[in-house]
């Protein structure tokens, strides 16, 4: 059972980097679902500018959310055996946050994964969107 403990340690350390970014997310995304309400009831039947910027944040959330689920979800679909670190393959972390095409949210799992560990120098499969 001592081989599987490189594998747990891949495993967890994606799952735990993709965890903290999601935790930001969440924290992010209650602040931004209160400054909505705050905007909204503070003036009624006004839309200004303030008002935009936040649903653009609040659309941001939608999509960083969106992207995680998917980072979940192709990882969760590797094989067991593709998670250990095998000289010249792909790992599925990199697979993974290749496809990411927000490059903040795309940072911050670098981040948290450490950099060190990973080549991930693919392309990301979509244009990001910036308003």
């Amino acid at each position: 059972m001592e081989s599987a403990r490189p594998l747990f340690n891949e495993i967890a350390t994606f799952l735990a980097a993709t965890a903290m970014v999601l935790r930001e997310t969440v924290v992010q995304f209650e602040r931004t679902s209160a400054r909505v309400t705050e905007n909204v009831t503070m003036r009624p039947g006004q839309a200004d500018r303030s008002l935009v910027v936040t649903l653009q944040d609040f659309d941001r959330l939608q999509q960083e959310f969106a992207t995680l689920a998917e980072i979940l979800a192709q990882a969760a679909g590797k094989p067991l055996e593709s998670w250990l670190r095998v000289e010249g393959g792909r790992h599925p972390a990199e697979d993974a946050i290749a496809t990411v095409s927000l490059a903040d949210l795309k940072d911050r799992l670098m981040r948290y994964l450490g950099t060190a560990m990973m080549d991930l120098t693919a392309e990301p499969a979509g244009e990001e969107v910036v308003f």
